[in-house]
């Protein structure tokens, strides 16, 4: 069964598509959704497997680099509304991830970065191992991706299966995410969309430059993590929207707690710590600064 790629396939609508095309062929509860594709699409295979008769075994075949590396790995699956962006889902793990790194040649450089955000993201978060593998590379050309696949998911499921229902330290994998993803939805409503991987670069150059506001990052760790997301994800020069604009789809972050939004920031590379209020100003602050970090 095909469906729309990226983010137009995670919808109410394709997923009723979905539900009526398993009733039509019968499925039960011994049966198996597979999902082929990239991240949206293991997403929403994983939503469609976890809400068919309360849930039937589901493998996701992750065949782009984001989906290799976050979507596919960690048991989250959801669909997008209106309102945002994973508003409805569930946690459903996967009987297997299967992965083919040979899937990679078929990417193009932009899809590589979206993946390779992430990679980033895991390693700021929780590895210096990868972030020291990573800050080997001067490009996404030269990268080794089979040796940074191999870097990556361990840190992921150990994050993932430690918190899976997101009580704790799985927050932390948020880092970027909390601006990142109110851009994401934000750009949805144009006429230029932002891809994940380019809405979480932007999201971390802004969480990063948060964190050093605040004080919980210090001087040379924000220089390194900033120098090395210039380098290697090269942030598309699109002009990030006031706070007042980014205000409504920040409000509605399904990860919003007791009316607040709660940030996940580092504190060091390799360490992160999770529900950091802030203040509005210093979110305005860091918006205008992504703006003119970008322009040299």
């Amino acid at each position: 069964l095909e469906v729309p790629a990226g983010e137009a396939g995670k919808t109410v609508e394709t997923v009723g598509h979905c539900w009526n095309q398993l009733a039509a062929a019968g499925f039960t509860r011994s049966d198996l959704v597979i999902g082929i594709g990239g991240g949206a699409t293991t997403d929403l295979a994983g939503f469609v497997a976890a809400t068919w008769l309360r849930g039937v075994r589901y493998v996701a075949v992750p065949t782009t680099l984001l989906a290799m590396v976050d979507a596919a790995v960690g048991g989250k699956t959801g669909i997008n509304l209106p309102q945002g962006k994973n508003l409805v889902g569930s946690f459903a793990q996967p009987m297997q991830v299967l992965l083919d790194p040979a899937y990679l040649a078929s990417l193009s450089l932009a899809e590589l970065q979206n993946g390779l955000a992430e990679i980033v993201k895991h390693a700021i978060i929780g590895s210096h191992g990868l972030w020291e593998t990573i800050s080997t590379f001067d490009s996404p050309e030269s990268m080794e991706w089979y040796q940074l696949l191999e870097l990556n998911i361990p840190v992921k499921l150990l994050i993932s299966e430690a918190d899976p229902f997101e009580k704790g330290i799985r927050k932390t994998l948020n880092f970027g995410h909390t601006i990142g993803h109110a851009l994401e939805s934000h750009f949805l409503h144009s006429t230029e969309p932002l891809s994940h991987g380019q809405a979480v670069t932007l999201g971390m150059l802004a969480e990063t430059k948060l964190a050093h506001l605040t004080g919980l990052l210090g001087k040379e760790d924000f220089k390194s993590i900033i120098d090395l997301i210039l380098r290697l994800l090269s942030p598309c020069e699109v002009t990030l929207p006031t706070i007042d604009a980014l205000r409504p789809w920040l409000q509605g972050d399904k990860k919003k707690s007791g009316g607040s939004v709660g940030y996940s920031l580092p504190d060091s590379i390799g360490n992160c710590r999770w529900d950091i209020k802030v203040e509005e100003t210093l979110v305005r602050e860091s918006l205008d600064w992504v703006n003119q970090v970008r322009k040299g």
